[in-house]
């Protein structure tokens, strides 16, 4: 298990910060600004978008990016500053950004592909990394 590199001072809902959930918090706020940048080209540029097999309505789409990578950024940093709503916030996010990231295999395959590995890794951070302080 990885050492904690700060404890929660006894402080409700927290959990110590190890480094996986380091790893995955800095990752969940990449991965938000990813995200809401991909919204905001879905929103502004329609033409870097090859197909319109899996994306007929591309506003719909820019607008869940845009609010998934404002959840993910809001996730990352809860989870850095210690709250373990920002895990459980987080957990959900990715996993359901991994989804959102693979409906996009059609129209941008190797940002689909990254924003699903991406993705992944922070589900697995912040449940491999997780520490209740009460376990300790």
């Amino acid at each position: 298990m990885a050492t904690s590199s700060r404890q929660s001072m006894g402080r409700p809902g927290a959990v110590r910060i190890t480094g996986w959930v380091w790893f995955a918090g800095i990752l969940l706020i990449v991965g938000g600004c990813f995200n809401i940048i991909h919204g905001f080209a879905a929103l502004e540029r329609k033409e870097y978008f090859t197909s319109d097999i899996v994306y007929s309505n591309l506003t719909f789409w820019g607008w869940a990016f845009i609010l998934w990578g404002l959840a993910q950024l809001y996730a990352g940093v809860a989870s850095v500053a210690g709250r373990i709503s920002g895990n459980t916030i987080g957990v959900v996010v990715a996993g359901t950004g991994s989804i959102l990231w693979f409906f996009m295999i059609f129209s941008t395959p190797w940002a689909a592909i990254l924003g699903v590995m991406l993705n992944i890794l922070i589900v697995y951070g912040l449940t491999a990394g997780a520490v209740d302080e009460w376990a300790s």
